[in-house]
């Protein structure tokens, strides 16, 4: 998915007449030597960014003007900006469909009613009717509500823009109440002097005009009902955006001391931005730079939601370093996080510099010191891809899973799977696998001691701890209801030897919780001493929600959330990692019947009559190699996974067939040869010079060069 790239800008002041930005020190007037202008430089500043992203090979996909187009009362500068905007970025994708624009307190004539088509003419002959995305205005938007005048919408649905007016009250007249309405007006008329009684009128004005920031209770209503409207992503959590003129925090410690120099009604629209799950809001107002996280609870100060907050500075002659600047949204779908670059004014002739500010989580815990960090979530696609981004920390991971309760795990839709498989045979795949380590039986426990089932379903060889947990479970509610996969007296060492082999997957925990009416939930918490997170997690949760289901089955029980908590949690990428247990092997356990199917295929029989299996049995050896064929290429330090009592067990069958050919005795030599090359490494420490010293590629690829021509697939 590419990376959404906005443009914000915020507090123009502009007339489009030329409005002077005093930047130089003229100390005496030259003929064609004037200071720039507000225009000129801006209009520089948008070419020069248009240009760095064309060489970039980027386009933006919107424009977020959050208000104060206009200077000191003058609406022209609606259009003024509206025409550079488009005439600068028209290549780099910015037509008016894609600006969003709402207006500030300088953007609204003083003095005008609230509601009042007097407000709003400019703002909406400039914005509106040239097509750009306007928020919903009072007492001009009475009819039929159309949410799509009202938001951007991304391509998948990955985001959404909603500009929200804050301006409906501003520089508005307060009611006088009697008498002092009575006699308000003619208190100008008492001095003869005409000028004096004019800036007397004025004072009085500005008296009784108020800068108000106030969204309406009928904007908001109709904001819930445009965003919950709003086409979801089908795949994560759609970054929602909202564009505003004013600010909900100050961004900086500067004091401004006016009456209403906040929102009147805070809460409630915090409340609404919390509610609507926005994640970003854009304003201006303030002519300050920050961007800050802000925790929104709800009305029993629980449920806290975080919001960033992204404030944009203006530009004069002593602030150029902020004038604009780029919002990119990072890691979509799964691990949203936001990058703003900010770009100052430049004179003629230099460079655009620009300040790229760290890029900033949308979804990660707030990390203090050194203690463990949670991720939460209901979606197993984004709880997969935030945990493989975390467990890259050096922090112990603590992961909650809510799953809904009947279902099984499946698998993450970007798992690292063998790339030739797709749709059905990669989940059949993937099923299969963890299936396998959850077995209460395996022909490979001398090889692979910690085989998972086998320690939890016969620990010491007779214990089935899982019968006991549920047996304890149709019970009360009991805090001993623990399986154990490490045992002492077998996998350690006195001396905590390097040949300490036992399972990082150590130990699991069921907690019955009571929903009411005789209705349980079954949580499970597992600890793992380390885990890695982007092939094994998967693995690991699938082996949790089976466990929850066959204690659940026959009871009122439910299952309910997977906890893992991890001491040592790691992301190795997508080598393969010892949870891969090769299909050859499996079968051995699972389907030992396709082995011998598979013998009598390279041995000559493609009638298929030896039954309906061939093709997957045939695939199943073909995925084989493809597997062994990786694993062999990359050492990862979390484990190679490698064959050798499938290959074994293959081997004997077509010894037992006497190979007729030479094709087939090559290809029992190569069998061969891979299995000792296989044994040889599984007694070394499995560094990486063992893996470099592996010798299975020559026997490997004889087997792929030979194994098509057996199977009749050439």
């Amino acid at each position: 998915m590419s990376e959404p790239l906005f443009l914000h800008i915020t507090d123009t002041h502009i007339t489009g007449k030329g409005e002077p930005l005093p930047w130089d020190d003229h100390k005496v007037d030259i003929p064609q030597i004037d200071q720039t202008t507000r225009e000129k430089e801006l209009a520089l500043l948008l070419a020069r960014l248009a240009e760095r992203l064309s060489k970039k090979d980027r386009q933006l996909d919107a424009v977020i003007f959050t208000g104060d187009a206009a200077q000191r009362g003058d609406l022209d500068g609606h259009s003024a900006l509206l025409a550079i905007i488009l005439c600068n970025l028209a290549d780099v994708g910015i037509t008016a469909e894609k600006i969003i624009a709402t207006p500030g307190n300088h953007d609204v004539p003083r003095g005008t009613e609230p509601a009042s088509i007097e407000r709003y003419k400019s703002f909406i002959e400039t914005w509106r009717d040239a097509g750009c995305i306007t928020p919903w205005l009072d007492g001009i938007d009475t009819g039929t509500l159309e949410p799509d005048h009202h938001r951007l919408v991304g391509p998948d649905n990955a985001w959404a823009i909603f500009p929200v007016n804050s301006a409906n009250w501003s520089h508005t007249n307060s009611v006088l109440g009697s008498p002092l309405k009575d006699v308000w007006s003619k208190i100008p008329g008492l001095i003869d002097d005409h000028e004096q009684a004019a800036r007397l009128k004025q004072q009085l004005d500005g008296l009784i005009r108020f800068d108000m920031a106030r969204v309406s209770d009928d904007q908001l209503e109709n904001l819930r009902t445009i965003v919950d409207t709003t086409p979801l992503s089908p795949t994560g959590h759609q970054i929602r955006i909202a564009a505003i003129h004013h600010h909900l925090r100050t961004p900086s410690l500067r004091e401004e001391v006016k009456p209403f120099a906040d929102f009147t009604n805070l809460e409630l629209l915090r409340q609404t931005l919390r509610e609507r799950r926005i994640d970003i809001v854009l304003h201006g107002h303030k002519h300050s730079h920050a961007a800050q996280r802000e925790l929104i609870y709800d009305a029993n100060d629980e449920n806290p939601r975080r919001i960033l907050i992204i404030s944009g500075a203006t530009f004069d002659e002593n602030k150029e370093t902020d004038a604009v600047r780029t919002v990119n949204l990072q890691g979509l779908p799964w691990t949203p996080a936001v990058q703003i670059s900010r770009f100052g004014l430049l004179r003629a002739g230099t460079e655009l510099l620009s300040k790229d500010d760290d890029p900033i989580s949308l979804w990660r815990p707030i990390e203090t010191g050194t203690g463990s960090i949670t991720v939460q979530g209901e979606d197993f696609d984004t709880v997969y891809h935030r945990a493989c981004e975390l467990a890259q920390k050096d922090t112990t991971l603590i992961v909650d899973l809510d799953l809904p309760s009947g279902a099984a795990a499946g698998i993450p839709s970007e798992y690292p799977a063998p790339p030739s498989l797709e749709g059905a045979a990669r989940d059949r795949w993937f099923e299969e696998l963890a299936k396998w380590w959850q077995a209460q039986h395996s022909r490979l426990e001398k090889r692979v001691p910690y085989h998972h089932g086998s320690r939890l379903n016969r620990y010491g060889g007779v214990f089935d701890q899982i019968d006991r947990v549920t047996t304890l479970l149709k019970g009360k509610p009991s805090s001993r209801a623990i399986a154990i996969l490490i045992d002492p007296l077998r996998d350690f060492q006195s001396d905590g030897g390097d040949k300490e082999n036992f399972a990082s997957f150590c130990l699991v925990q069921f907690r019955k919780r009571d929903l009411g009416a005789g209705n349980f939930v079954v949580d499970v918490i597992a600890y793992y001493r380390a885990q890695e997170f982007r092939k094994w997690w998967p693995i690991n949760v699938a082996e949790l929600r089976a466990l929850q289901l066959n204690v659940c089955k026959g009871t009122r029980m439910v299952p309910g959330r997977i906890t893992t908590i991890t001491a040592d949690a790691r992301a190795s990428g997508t080598k393969p990692t010892e949870v891969l247990v090769p299909i050859i092997d499996r079968w051995l356990d699972q389907h030992p019947g396709r082995l011998f199917l598979l013998a009598a295929h390279l041995a000559g029989d493609a009638s298929g009559e030896l039954g309906p299996n061939r093709e997957e049995v045939i695939h199943g050896w073909m995925q084989s190699l493809e597997e062994f064929d990786q694993a062999t290429r990359e050492y990862n330090d979390d484990g190679v996974p490698f064959a050798i009592e499938g290959l074994d067990a293959l081997a004997s069958y077509i010894a037992a067939i006497e190979p007729v050919g030479e094709d087939l005795k090559a290809f029992l030599s190569a069998l061969r040869g891979l299995e000792k090359a296989n044994r040889a490494y599984q007694n070394t420490n499995k560094e990486r010079t063992d893996f470099e010293n592996w010798g299975a590629r020559p026997h490997l690829e004889r087997l792929r060069t030979l194994s098509p021509k057996l199977l009749g697939l050439t």
